[in-house]
């Protein structure tokens, strides 16, 4: 049966209400009926509206409330715990259609939306919080000031943007050269020499995707400063 914990109860699921209690349970579960309001059922007895909920956690993970301009609540999941405390929502949007999710700004969401057609996307909008403060859109910008501290989290921060310099350098001539390498195949088979792609776009292209490939095998430099900075902090 659930109940209203303290912080040292040694059970893992728990919701966390608006009013500052935190209640535990065996299982927690977030309803969402057709047609009706959303739910949290704590061990398939206890309810609570979602709007009561700041926060929950359960076998899926650590899950915080947000809200939207139009206050609709939805629950972004946490994927690094510390100090400094990630987070992530899935967010659906289309393209020349009406989203009113314009990005996620330093404090909340931004932006407007409109009017049109095309097809729906998902993707991941990330933020975080320190020392359990406001949420704050996860970038470069922003983590600069959070990690400021840190000499040790501040140097990984600058080798971020080095890499990003020549990640954009290297993007940038890869355009060009695939360009060049595109333009001299249509002039070769505008002059009846057709058959062959010049050599120069496969060039471009493999300039291109470096940056990518490399990304796919290494952590990126942001991950690891906070991972640092919240290593260093618990010593």
């Amino acid at each position: 049966m659930a109940q209203v914990g303290s912080d040292d109860d040694p059970r893992t699921h728990f919701v966390g209400l608006a009013n500052g209690q935190k209640v535990y349970a065996k299982r927690v579960q977030l309803k969402n009926p057709f047609l009706k309001d959303s739910y949290f059922l704590l061990d398939d007895s206890l309810r609570f509206p979602m709007s009561s909920v700041r926060y929950y956690q359960n076998d899926n993970g650590f899950f915080l409330r947000i809200s939207d301009p139009y206050d609709r609540d939805d629950f972004a999941k946490r994927t690094i715990s510390g100090r400094i405390s990630k987070f992530y929502v899935s967010k659906t949007f289309y393209n020349n259609m009406y989203s009113p999710y314009g990005g996620y700004g330093r404090y909340g969401y931004g932006g407007f939306g409109g009017y049109g057609y095309g097809m729906p996307s998902s993707r991941n909008i990330y933020f975080f919080t320190k020392d359990d403060g406001p949420l704050q859109s996860y970038n470069y910008e922003n983590l600069r000031e959070a990690l400021s501290d840190n000499p040790g989290s501040m140097a990984l921060l600058n080798q971020y943007r080095k890499g990003k310099y020549v990640e954009t350098g290297m993007s940038i001539a890869g355009a060009a050269i695939l360009l060049y390498g595109m333009s001299q195949t249509f002039k070769s088979y505008q002059n009846g020499q057709g058959g062959s792609v010049a050599p120069t776009v496969y060039v471009g292209a493999a300039v291109i995707s470096i940056p990518w490939i490399s990304g796919l095998f290494k952590k990126d430099k942001i991950t690891q400063a906070v991972e640092l900075y919240n290593y260093e902090r618990k010593e």
